[in-house]
């Protein structure tokens, strides 16, 4: 390519691509960047000349998308080859051609970084509904269950109270022994024991897996969901999703009528305003009131995160959620029947193969770790469920089976000694006293 000269479209774009203009004339006279190093590799390897071609930002905004004003000044033949990425497109193979790909890129949503819940609730999250509403019921039924013994046991602690007495000062023993004070029953009856100590061992479980499971809700930050999936998205009560104007993702929305991606559709034919333009610049400000998620390439999303955090102190304003299960082959937009484009294809393989193109990418494009929400926010503890306590509820049942026999037992027992006692007395023999 020796002699050759290409005009590249130049957009500005940082830190992909930033130049730097004369005060004087606005003249560019600096250029920086990914593709700059690229295009000065190329160059190099294959030695030709090149030069930019600068794309204004009006320019942009009267055809709606970025990548159709790099598109319309490829066609229009104002530039060589585009060196902006793009993702290869069967509608424009009859107007552009394409090098290899580069690289491939995954997408997330880019959107708010989570904040704080107020958990005011947290001292009952440890059980789910069911554990609580066992334990209710198991706790009437213990105390109910205590109560028919004493009654019908002849107990001499409890003789003198009346019903509403010895319920009132049982479920006061239960609820002292679920809290893990412990308690004094003035009774040995061995049923009336058995289903105490089977509620005592119980509680023990209770207890334990109640502070166990109270202490990590309320040490542990909660924040809000992150989204991470379409549905994640559509399910969404207070964020919209934004995308690029003309890009896939908005095509395919618009286009569905029904399902999760009909739902995407009908949110962004609600709100316009929402198909934006492929300005970091102006996503960054649009993601900071809270409004929306944007859906882009996983490196844009980065480079959103990161220039937001340096504008910002270093605070963590913005995160990118998990790669959705999407992703492109991206390469760069040449002229209809370019004649170097197999060289040029060439000198790309092999930029890629040898890790230089990423060699270059992590020079401009540095993942923000420190707002990597993935990373930062610990999984909620789910709360416990009544699977988890089905040992406890069984040994509980298991002691009230075994304390109602043993009762059973005993008052047959009674009825039997009293029995015999009556035919004692009644086969005693009779002294008659004479004169």
């Amino acid at each position: 390519m020796t002699g050759v000269h290409l005009k590249v479209s130049a957009y500005y774009e940082p830190p992909i691509f930033t130049f730097v203009k004369d005060v004087h004339n606005s003249s560019i006279i600096q250029y920086a960047g990914l593709y700059k190093d690229i295009m000065d590799w190329l160059s190099t390897s294959l030695n030709f000349t090149y030069s930019f071609v600068e794309v204004p930002a009006n320019a942009v905004k009267t055809h709606g998308s970025l990548d159709s004003t790099l598109i319309d000044y490829l066609i229009r033949k104002e530039v060589d080859m585009i060196s902006r990425l793009m993702t290869p497109r069967v509608d424009l193979l009859n107007v552009m051609d394409f090098t290899t790909p580069v690289t491939v890129t995954q997408f997330a949503f880019t959107q708010p970084f989570p904040k704080l819940e107020e958990d005011i609730l947290a001292s009952v999250k440890p059980f789910q509904t069911m554990v609580w509403l066992s334990i209710g019921i198991s706790f009437i039924a213990v105390v109910l269950a205590m109560t028919f013994v004493i009654r019908n046991g002849s107990i001499d602690h409890y003789k003198n109270k009346t019903t509403a007495g010895i319920i009132l000062e049982l479920a006061l023993y239960g609820l002292v022994i679920l809290l893990g004070q412990g308690g004094r029953l003035p009774c040995n009856r061995l049923s009336l024991r058995l289903i105490a100590g089977s509620w005592c061992l119980m509680a023990v479980v209770l207890s334990y897996g109640f502070s166990g499971t109270l202490i990590s809700n309320i040490t542990a930050p909660k924040y809000e969901p992150v989204i991470n999936t379409y549905e994640d998205m559509a399910n969404s009560k207070t964020m919209r999703i934004t995308v690029a104007s003309g890009s896939p993702f908005a095509e395919n929305m618009l286009n569905a009528t029904s399902g999760v991606m009909g739902k995407l559709g009908d949110s962004l034919r609600q709100n316009p305003g929402d198909l934006i333009l492929r300005l970091p610049r102006q996503i960054g400000d649009n993601l900071l009131t809270g409004c929306c998620a944007y859906l882009e390439s996983k490196t844009i999303g980065d480079i959103i995160v990161r220039t937001v955090m340096m504008k910002s102190g270093r605070q963590c304003l913005l995160t990118t959620g998990k790669p959705v299960d999407y992703s492109e082959l991206l390469s760069f937009g040449i002229t209809k029947n370019f004649r170097y484009r197999s060289i040029i294809d060439q000198q790309l393989q092999l930029m890629r193969e040898s890790g230089l193109f990423s060699f270059f990418r992590k020079k401009y494009v540095v993942e923000a770790d420190k707002c990597n929400a993935r990373r930062v926010l610990q999984p909620k503890k789910k709360p416990l469920t009544l699977f988890d306590f089905a040992s406890a509820f069984f040994v509980l049942g298991i002691g009230g089976i075994l304390s109602l026999l043993v009762f059973f037992s005993e008052w047959i027992s009674i009825i039997c000694l009293h029995r015999r006692r009556r035919l004692d007395r009644g086969q005693r023999p009779v002294l008659f006293l004479m004169n």
